[in-house]
C-alpha cells in the first residue's frame, strides 16, 4: 500500500534546507523531493533533476530534518 508523505511548509523555509537548495539552484520542495528519491522513499519523477547527487553529509542532514532514515 502506497502512503501519503507530507513535508511540512515550516521544512521547506527551514534555513539549512534553503541553504541546500541554493547551492544546487533548486527550490526547497524539489531539494526535498530530490532527497526522499536518492533514500528510495519515493520512486524517481521526470520532473525532478535526477543528474543532481546531494552529497552524503547534506542526506545526514536531512533525514535528521525529515526524519526519514531509509536504513530501518
Amino acid at each position: 500500500m502506497d502512503r501519503q508523505i507530507i513535508i511540512s511548509p515550516q521544512l521547506c523555509e527551514d534555513e539549512v534546507v534553503c541553504f541546500i537548495a541554493d547551492r544546487y539552484h533548486i527550490n526547497p520542495q524539489t531539494l526535498l523531493q530530490l532527497f526522499l528519491m536518492q533514500n528510495g522513499i519515493i520512486k524517481y519523477t521526470d520532473n525532478v533533476e535526477c543528474e543532481l547527487q546531494l552529497e552524503d553529509n547534506e542526506i545526514e542532514i536531512l533525514r535528521g530534518l525529515t526524519g526519514f532514515d531509509n536504513s530501518n
